[in-house]
C-alpha cells in the first residue's frame, strides 16, 4: 500500500472486545502491521469481566481497508466483538468506561487525543 495521501480514506475507531490473554495486544498490532496499516490510536483496558478486555483502535484508512482488516480481526480466535464507534463522543465514552477501574489522568490524557 502507498502511503501517499488518498482521498477516500478517513479516521475510524473500533471498539475491540478480546479474551485477556497474554499476547493478544502483539496479534492484533500484528495484524495491522502486515497490513501496512498505521495505528492513530491505542487504548487497551480492562471490561467488568476480567477475562475480557476492550481495545479501542483508531485507524485511518479506506472504507474497503476497514472492511478487510474488520474481518482478519474477526478471523483471531482471542476477538470476541467489534463495533465501529460512530463519533468522537462515542470514542470518548469508550476511553472512559474502560478507565472506570484504572487511574483517572491515563483516561483523561487518552480522551484528550479525541
Amino acid at each position: 500500500m502507498n502511503s501517499t495521501a488518498n482521498p477516500t480514506r478517513s479516521r475510524h475507531a473500533l471498539s475491540v472486545l478480546v479474551e485477556n490473554n497474554p499476547g493478544v495486544l502483539a496479534r492484533v498490532s500484528v495484524l495491522f502491521a502486515r497490513r501496512n496499516f498505521n495505528i492513530d490510536h491505542l487504548v487497551v483496558g480492562p471490561t467488568e469481566d476480567n477475562k475480557v478486555s476492550r481495545m479501542t483502535v483508531v485507524v485511518n484508512v479506506s472504507t474497503e481497508q476497514l472492511h478487510r482488516v474488520t474481518s482478519q480481526l474477526d478471523k483471531l480466535v482471542e476477538v470476541i466483538h467489534i463495533e465501529e464507534l460512530a463519533e468522537a463522543d462515542a470514542i470518548r465514552a469508550q476511553l472512559w468506561e474502560i478507565n472506570d477501574h484504572g487511574p483517572r489522568p491515563v483516561g483523561a490524557m487518552a480522551a484528550a487525543a479525541f
